[in-house]
């Protein structure tokens, strides 16, 4: 019911977005920084946390900023902007509240969740339809879902191990989260072989995924900031190793 609900509401807010292939790949890059956003909120905000770490924060804003950025060069499509609108106040509301409040953040943070879901579905519908014009090429469409997939495990994780929001209607369930495991996999294989020339890059990609791929079995405890730091870091070399591609640089 909350999905129906969702791509309704992009639906009427559709709007043509601006396309090429560098539009292409912001448009990737709007749902993968959209989930590492919210996994970094979940963290950071995390009632249970008596410390959290700050680089949590720095890394929700420097997200933030460049989801403004993207939608900005993308045209400023309605689909896309209203939720980045919705997106920034939320944390704004989030990021004023007293430390001894923080208990009070499970709505905002359901609404910050929600936002993103929409601004997903949004990129995700326009990415698809570039992709099925002339498309970007096989190397990036490997990078592309590689960096997608790879960050909607660190939001699954993160919602996993907070306190602050009902999880269930928002997690993947097994079989799914098993398949994406095996997806990432096999796609490690894929690029390696279709993007030879940059076998260091996915080489040390995929041992950060390694390095934490065990911690995303875990379904209870609290949540381990190696996961966040590590698959943030995989998600975020991919998409740079993407735009390198795009500017033919080596």
């Amino acid at each position: 019911m909350r999905s129906m609900v969702l791509i309704s509401l992009v639906l009427m807010f559709s709007s043509p977005i601006k396309g090429d292939d560098f539009g292409t790949q912001q448009l990737s890059e709007l749902v993968s920084r959209g989930q590492l956003l919210c996994a970094s909120a979940l963290l950071y905000f995390n009632p249970d946390e008596r410390t959290p770490d700050p680089r949590s924060l720095t890394a929700v804003y420097h997200h933030l900023n460049t989801l403004d950025t993207y939608v900005l060069q993308l045209g400023h499509p309605p689909q896309l902007l209203q939720p980045l609108r919705a997106m920034q106040r939320t944390f704004g509301e989030l990021d004023a509240l007293p430390r001894q409040q923080r208990r009070r953040n499970s709505a905002l943070l359901e609404q910050l969740l929600t936002q993103q879901r929409l601004l997903q579905l949004a990129a995700s519908a326009a990415y698809r339809k570039a992709r099925a014009g002339a498309g970007p090429a096989v190397s990036l469409q490997l990078l592309n879902g590689q960096s997608q997939e790879m960050a909607a495990l660190l939001l699954d994780y993160q919602l996993r191990h907070s306190p602050s929001v009902n999880g269930s209607s928002w997690l993947l369930d097994g079989e799914r989260l098993l398949a994406l495991d095996q997806a990432i996999e096999k796609r490690f294989d894929d690029m390696q072989s279709a993007i030879a020339e940059h076998a260091a890059v996915l080489g040390r990609v995929r041992s950060q995924y390694q390095f934490v791929r065990p911690l995303l079995q875990v379904r209870s405890g609290r949540a381990h900031g190696g996961a966040e730091f590590y698959l943030s870091r995989a998600v975020l070399d991919l998409d740079e190793l993407a735009m390198t591609i795009l500017l033919g640089t080596p």
